[in-house]
């Protein structure tokens, strides 16, 4: 203590006073600031951002939307995009009307049928109003004898068919004939035939034409 006094003098004290006032008081001044000490003067360039500016301040920041501007030139159409795959299949329509023949066409056609017939015989008739018509006729005959049968039938009274059935057997015979009819006639399928062979079906079409000549084509 003796030794304290001794060397305590103004001087020092004054000196040790400046040193403390020196380290503490820059320390007082950052964590002590008064209220309005820090102005614009004190921020440095770009220190305040928007990270460091809160939510609710950055809104009331925002100002109203303005109105929309004009609408922009249209642009350049671009390229065409790939090809879609290709849809389902639509439902049929109905079938259109029926157009009338054309001058090389045909007209009307009849047709005549008949079923378990015997033979030999006359098998059935189709009576034609006067005109050109294509003919063709179709016969099934079967075989019920217990041999081999020779079978000829005729259309119009000139097509002919001709064939040969084995014993139980049976057959078909076709023939087409263009007939031009100055009149109105019959056109009769006739067969021949032993006793015991019958002809389950036949039948005669006769489709009226323009021309014999472009049917005969």
């Amino acid at each position: 203590m003796n030794f304290l006094r001794r060397h305590l003098t103004y001087a020092n004290v004054v000196a040790s006073l400046a040193l403390f006032l020196a380290l503490g008081g820059a320390a007082f001044a950052a964590t002590q600031l008064p209220k309005n000490s820090v102005g614009t003067n004190q921020l440095k360039k770009g220190a305040v951002t928007a990270a460091k500016i809160s939510r609710k301040t950055r809104q009331q920041l925002s100002g109203h939307v303005g109105p929309a501007g004009p609408q922009g030139p249209q642009g350049k159409t671009g390229a065409k995009g790939a090809t879609g795959a290709k849809g389902a299949t639509g439902a049929k329509g109905d079938t259109g009307a029926k157009g009338a023949p054309g001058a090389d066409g045909i007209g009307p056609a009849y047709e005549v049928f008949g079923t378990n017939k015997a033979l030999p015989g006359l098998l059935i008739v189709q009576t034609l109003p006067a005109g050109s018509y294509s003919i063709s006729a179709d016969v099934t005959v079967k075989n019920g004898t217990g041999a081999a049968a020779e079978v000829g039938c005729t259309v119009a009274g000139c097509a002919e068919m001709k064939t040969t059935v084995g014993p139980g057997e049976s057959a078909t015979l076709s023939a087409s004939v263009l007939r031009g009819l100055s009149t109105a006639l019959p056109v009769e399928l006739t067969c021949t035939a032993p006793t015991g062979v019958t002809a389950p079906f036949s039948n005669i079409i006769a489709t009226q034409v323009k021309s014999l000549t472009r049917a005969a084509g």
